[in-house]
């Protein structure tokens, strides 16, 4: 089977710097969410976010959907 175009994975992490929101987030994405909740405080510190979603891709509204948010205020 060949993958949607445009579509990487199911769950992504996407980080801002501050939690209002003002910039584009920086996103890295996996199939396993498990594995994105082991990367949440690496990914924090290394890309100097304060907040973090971990998000499920949903084709319904062709966009993000936060599951959970981790915020370093």
């Amino acid at each position: 089977m060949e993958p949607l175009k445009g579509y990487d994975a199911a769950y992504a992490l996407r980080g801002w710097r501050d939690r209002g929101k003002p910039d584009a987030p920086r996103e890295v994405t996996a199939h396993d969410p498990e594995t994105l909740r082991t990367q949440v405080e690496a990914f924090m510190t290394e890309g100097g976010h304060g907040y973090v979603e971990l998000a499920a891709w949903s084709f319904e509204l062709n966009d993000w959907v936060r599951m959970e948010a981790f915020d370093r205020s």
